[in-house]
This record gives structure tokens, C-alpha cells and sequence, in this order.
């Protein structure tokens, strides 16, 4: 013990010798701090080691076998501003019509999506249409309708303004709005057939007055689904020669291609995807490399 005294009495004053300036004094607190740090210091190494090791073992911390935490139900947003900027989007939406037991609470899903915008929500209420129980059905089905209504009311406008004063733009636009019939999925079969005609003779129409590259572009888009490859090429050339990026119309061109099959010039067009991550048309171009 004397040794080991005098050897933390050692220790301590070169320790004090070292130490800057301002923590030498006052000596006597600094000093004594030091040897008895140092002199204590076997004993409280075993107290810590008791303490550490012993109560750690026989008083261990409890495991809690619940691996998750019920949390409470949100409402479901009723206009569009609740929906933005919540956890409530497509995805969401989807995954409770899919998933939910609660048939109110799939309904209220429904009332939720008719605020989302037409290429959202159209999906999904088709989907909804597919629900076993009648009222989530009959709110899709109604929802659907109503925007089928409002884009019919809004070509028969439309059509009215051209019969008075036709222009390329307003022709244009009937066009587009028939389009966005099919291109939702709105319009099926037969009816399907009648709007892409619809579209392409107001397209027509549009072109005869003044040539746009916008108007060749959605022409050749509209043939591509009547799957006239040959017939969409010229038009998809002339919304290239008219100034639109070759970025822009390359997946229409390439798919022009692939219809007729012409495979390498499918392929040629296809090296000009975009190389975004995650992206379709850059998973097509890998593939195709």
C-alpha cells in the first residue's frame, strides 16, 4: 500500500509538472485532485466492474416481444387541398382499396380519389370497380361517369365554338379531348374506335388550317393506336421536321418501328431513351442494349 502510495504521489506531481498554466493552481486543489484520482483509482476500477458486469447480468433489461406500434387511424382527405402534401397519395389510395378489410373505409378511398387529378385517378377507380362490395362499386362507377360527362360537355362546347369560328387551336383541342378519353381508359371497344376517329379527323382538320408540330405529333400517336405504323410515320417525321426534340418523338418512332417490325430501326430510335433511373423508357433501352 505504502508503495503504491508513493508511487501515485510520484505520478501526481508529474502530472502537475505537465499540466498548463491556468489548471496548476491553485497547487494544493490541483495536486491533491491528481493523487487522489490516481490513488483511488484500483477501488473504483472494481466497484465499476462489479456494477457493470454483475448487476448487468442479474438484473438484465427487458425485451420487448412487440416488434411494431399500432398507430391511429388518419381521416381520409375530402378536397384536393387535404390531399397534397400528405401521406395520401396514388400509392396510398391504392394500397387501401387493395388491402383495407373496412368497407367504409375503402368508400371514403373512392371520395378521396375523385379529388386527384384524371390520370390518377382514373386507374383507380377502375380498379375500385372491381370492389365486392356494391357501394364502393357504385361510387367508382359514378365517379367515372362524371368525368366522362365533363369531358363530353366540353367537346360538344367546343364543337359549337368551331362551327362558329373554326381555327386550328380550337380543333386541336376537340382532338385532345377526345384522346383523353382513350388515352385514360374511359372509352373501351367500339366506342374507343369512334373517339380515335373523332380524334384524327379534327386533327386533320387542325393541320389543314396550320401545320403544327403538336398536331402531327398527337396524329401520329392516334394512328399508333388504330396500329397503323405506316400511316403514323409521316406524321411523327413531320412533328420532328416542325421543330419538337428528337428525344420527344423517338418513343413514338420507335414503337412505329416495332409495329411494322423493323426491329434495328426500332432499335436505332430506342438508343435515344432517356438514361433517367427508374424510368420506362430507360428500362426499354437497356433492355434493347
Amino acid at each position: 500500500m505504502a508503495t503504491h502510495a508513493l508511487a501515485c504521489l510520484s505520478f501526481a506531481g508529474l502530472c502537475w509538472l505537465v499540466l498548463p498554466k491556468k489548471y496548476k493552481t491553485p497547487v494544493t486543489g490541483s495536486f491533491t485532485f491528481l493523487f487522489i484520482f490516481n490513488l483511488l483509482l484500483p477501488v473504483a476500477g472494481m466497484i465499476g466492474t462489479s456494477f457493470s458486469l454483475l448487476v448487468a447480468l442479474y438484473l438484465p433489461r427487458q425485451k420487448s416481444n412487440i416488434t411494431w406500434q399500432e398507430c391511429e387511424k388518419s381521416d381520409l382527405p375530402q378536397s384536393p387541398g387535404e390531399i397534397l402534401g400528405t401521406q395520401f397519395g396514388s400509392g396510398a389510395l391504392r394500397e387501401i382499396l387493395l388491402h383495407n378489410q373496412d368497407p367504409e373505409r375503402r368508400q371514403l378511398a373512392v371520395n378521396a380519389i375523385r379529388h386527384l387529378p384524371r390520370q390518377h385517378a382514373v386507374p383507380l377507380l377502375q380498379l375500385a370497380l372491381k370492389d365486392l362490395t356494391d357501394d364502393v362499386r357504385l361510387l367508382a362507377y359514378a365517379s367515372l361517369e362524371n368525368i366522362e360527362t365533363q369531358i363530353n360537355e366540353s367537346i360538344s362546347l367546343s364543337k359549337k365554338q368551331f362551327e362558329y369560328k373554326p381555327s386550328a387551336a380550337k380543333a386541336f383541342d376537340i382532338a385532345q379531348q377526345y384522346w383523353e378519353l382513350c388515352y385514360l381508359g374511359i372509352a373501351e371497344g367500339i366506342l374507343r374506335s369512334h373517339y380515335l376517329e373523332q380524334a384524327e379527323n379534327y386533327l386533320n382538320q387542325s393541320i389543314s388550317i396550320k401545320i403544327t408540330a403538336s398536331a402531327n405529333l398527337l396524329l401520329g400517336r392516334v394512328m399508333l393506336q388504330q396500329k397503323r405504323p405506316a400511316d403514323a410515320l409521316p406524321a411523327l417525321k413531320a412533328a420532328l421536321d416542325g421543330g419538337l426534340l428528337l428525344t420527344q418523338v423517338a418513343p413514338y418512332l420507335a414503337e412505329a418501328a416495332y409495329i411494322a417490325g423493323d426491329y434495328e430501326t426500332a432499335k436505332q430510335y430506342i438508343s435515344y431513351f432517356p438514361e433517367q433511373k427508374g424510368n420506362k423508357l430507360s428500362q426499354i433501352k437497356e433492355y434493347w442494349g
